[in-house]
């Protein structure tokens, strides 16, 4: 579990470093406190670093995702050079305008304010290779409404080595998730019925604070969950969409990456065949 927390260092660096966490949906059983975040600000107030190499893909012949969307969403020049005027944007009723300039697409492009990034996959190694894959030709960054069953799909393309925005869609949730994110919505929301679709005995795995390289594992049962309990992933999130597939439809895997100290956050979730059920936590 070690190295997933390592890997998950790279793809959390993603999120814009200006948005601030919320509290659990089921802390606040009346819906998700979550604000959206407002414009990105000025040149001047964004984190531009040209002297850092960080930020700077120059050197890379072939550039791997991650590295390219922190520079993409950390540094406004480089976001402009990388995008291509006019920027296609299919409405969800299937009528499409263009964004003319970089002066229209800052005042359009927006993430869910909060601090951490989201990963849904099939299983956990998909989370390394994916991050790691130089043959990926686009990826989708989605920002996902679980309340609305909404969708925004930044659409990005890799040409000769170099990814570029080049179009944006608006649609409902992805049909492939479409019954996970129905039960996730709830299970967020409605404090009673998280507890209600919890495993009867849930595995856990946890960092030994005293042994970094130890980790503590065990199962504990329903009653015990409201201790164990983490921050959870509200009904706004964002979620990178590499192409995966989940050809095991009653196993998900949903990972949170924290933006400031790189912790990565499994829940796995099982579908018994009656209902989707929380089965494990690792972090």
């Amino acid at each position: 579990m070690k190295g997933y927390i390592l890997s998950g260092i790279v793809l959390c660096a993603v999120l814009i470093a200006s948005c601030n966490r919320g509290r659990t949906d089921a802390e606040n059983a009346d819906g998700d406190s979550t604000e959206w975040a407002g414009e990105l600000e000025t040149d001047s107030t964004e984190i531009i670093e040209e002297d850092d190499e960080g930020l700077s893909l120059d050197n890379h012949t072939t550039e791997v995702f991650g590295d390219f969307i922190f520079a993409f969403t950390h540094n406004a020049r480089f976001r402009t050079e990388r995008i291509n005027f006019p920027l296609p944007v299919t409405e969800a009723n299937g009528t499409e305008r263009h964004i003319k300039d970089k002066k229209q697409f800052r005042e359009e492009f927006r993430l869910p304010g909060n601090n951490y990034y989201t990963l849904i996959l099939n299983n956990k190694r998909q989370m390394e290779t994916l991050q790691n894959d130089t043959e990926l030709e686009t990826v989708a960054m989605q920002c996902l409404n679980l309340h609305e069953q909404s969708m925004t799909s930044y659409n990005f393309y890799r040409t000769n080595g170099r990814w570029r925005l080049k179009s944006i869609q608006h649609s409902s949730l992805p049909k492939q998730l479409e019954d996970f994110l129905g039960f996730y919505e709830k299970f967020t929301t409605d404090s009673v019925f998280q507890q209600e679709s919890l495993a009867p005995q849930l595995t856990f795995a946890m960092e030994d604070p005293d042994e970094e390289e130890t980790d503590i594992e065990g199962t504990i049962d329903r009653s015990q969950w409201p201790v164990f309990r983490p921050e959870i992933p509200g009904a706004k999130f964002v979620h990178l969409d590499f192409g995966q597939t989940y050809p095991n439809p009653s196993r998900i895997y949903l990972m949170q990456c924290g933006i400031s100290n790189g912790m990565l956050d499994v829940f796995a979730f099982r579908h018994n065949g009656n209902q989707w059920q929380l089965v494990g936590y690792e972090n």
